[in-house]
C-alpha cells in the first residue's frame, strides 16, 4: 500500500529549489513517486531507474542509476558550477518520463 492517497495525481512531479554558493549552485530536490520495490503481495515493482541532470544545450552533466531502495518520494541533492540553466530527466521501470527544469 502506498504510504500517501492521491499519489497518481503527482507522479513525477519535482520540487526543490537552488541555492547559490560561490561558484556552485546547489540543487534540493524531491521527485513524487512511489519507488516500490516488489516485495509487497500484489504491488509490482514500480521505481526511478534513471535521472539525468542536463545542461540547457543537452550535455549530461550528471547521470544516476536508481534502484527501489531510495524511499518514497526521494529527495536528490547535486552541485554544478556555476549559475547555468539546467533541466532534470527521469525516467522509471514502466519508461515513463519526466522532466523539471531548475
Amino acid at each position: 500500500m502506498r504510504a500517501q492517497p492521491g499519489w497518481e495525481d503527482r507522479l513525477g512531479e519535482v520540487i526543490g529549489g537552488r541555492f547559490v554558493r560561490g561558484d556552485f549552485s546547489r540543487l534540493r530536490l524531491q521527485v513524487s513517486h512511489p519507488m516500490d520495490n516488489g516485495l509487497v503481495g500484489g504491488i509490482p515493482e514500480f521505481f526511478l531507474n534513471q535521472a539525468e541532470l542536463r545542461a540547457a544545450d543537452g550535455q549530461v552533466l550528471a547521470a544516476l542509476e536508481l534502484y527501489p531502495a531510495v524511499a518514497e518520494n526521494p529527495s536528490l541533492s547535486l552541485e554544478v558550477k556555476g549559475e547555468q540553466d539546467t533541466r532534470l530527466w527521469l525516467r522509471d521501470n514502466n519508461g515513463n518520463e519526466f522532466e523539471a527544469a531548475l
